[in-house]
């Protein structure tokens, strides 16, 4: 929609010019002399309904957005713009939580069900306007297969806020992460809030323990490699199955040790965050129990040490 049409559509003429329009004109018909005056307030009251940032997002209803943009990352990822109703419009996306797409796709029998998975994007409620999501695409995979076949233009569903975790500045002294492939979107949701809020005081330490197969697997790198670089409160380790020559990092699984010797040892004041693939966070739930974590229930919830996404 055009900023022209937008400004005459129906939410604007019944929620703005028809108040704005009957305000004056009563003014005019009782008292002219108070005619400036009215003309001010209904200006300034018009400007607020127009401009206020608005928070879109539904948890019980799921409302279509528009693919802005695809930015290609590589041959199976990419990060999928998607348009907000206005410019001020934000998801209203606490930071922690994660939206639900839903899609009616065909299944192997002819038959087509409506398939609902979780993705966290990785753009915040201080960007108005759109909001981003970064997905690797999987060749048995449901909802990313129908993602990457996306153009722009088209629509997908979505409703939220989902989640236990709600992130507020200073909730821990230091939180240790352990994230594996696309798992690294919940964490850079939450390491982007930390350091944007270190000029209001927010002190979080931050270690994240980034687990992939191969070098190229490794989502958005310069990113958090320039994070760790401007911001002294966080580091970056990578782990990789496959490593190349001469790499400095971590090799094979995600082991006790690495949780030791990069993420802070257990205590009342530090969490610790999962979020990668079902194996491996099950893995990482009994290494960090066995470390003296407290032991992760089934479902996280949001006063859990151990917090699995």
């Amino acid at each position: 929609m055009s900023s022209t049409n937008r400004f005459l559509s129906k939410k604007y003429i019944d929620g703005i010019y028809i108040p704005s329009g009957l305000l004056v004109v009563g003014c005019l018909l009782v008292k002219k002399e108070w005619l400036p005056y009215a003309v001010l307030l209904a200006a300034a009251l018009g400007g607020f309904k127009m401009f206020r940032v608005q928070a879109v997002l539904k948890p019980t209803v799921f409302q279509d957005f528009e693919l802005q943009e695809k930015t290609i990352i590589s041959h199976n990822v990419a990060i999928y713009r998607f348009k907000l109703p206005s410019p001020t419009s934000v998801l209203g996306l606490p930071i922690g939580q994660h939206i639900s797409i839903a899609a009616t796709l065909p299944q192997p029998d002819g038959a087509s069900k409506e398939i609902v998975r979780s993705y966290t994007p990785v753009s915040g409620d201080h960007q108005p306007g759109f909001f981003d999501l970064l997905i690797k695409s999987y060749p048995t995979g449901n909802i990313s297969k129908y993602m990457a076949s996306l153009i722009v233009g088209q629509t997908i569903k979505v409703r939220g806020p989902k989640g236990a975790m709600v992130y507020t500045p200073n909730m821990v002294r230091h939180f240790g992460m352990i994230a594996g492939g696309t798992g690294i979107t919940p964490m850079l949701q939450i390491i982007r809030a930390v350091i944007r809020g270190r000029p209001t005081g927010d002190k979080t330490g931050i270690d994240l323990i980034f687990a992939n197969v191969n070098k190229e697997d490794i989502l958005l790198k310069e990113d958090l490699d320039e994070l760790a670089k401007t911001d002294k409160g966080f580091r970056v380790h990578y782990v990789l199955n496959n490593p190349p020559e001469k790499w400095d990092g971590g090799v094979g699984f995600v082991t006790p040790e690495m949780i030791q010797k990069y993420l802070p040892k257990p205590a009342s004041d530090v969490k610790l965050l999962l979020c990668g693939p079902p194996p491996m966070i099950s893995a990482m739930k009994k290494a960090s129990e066995g470390l003296g974590f407290q032991k992760a229930r089934p479902v996280a919830k949001l006063e859990d040490q151990v917090f699995a996404f």
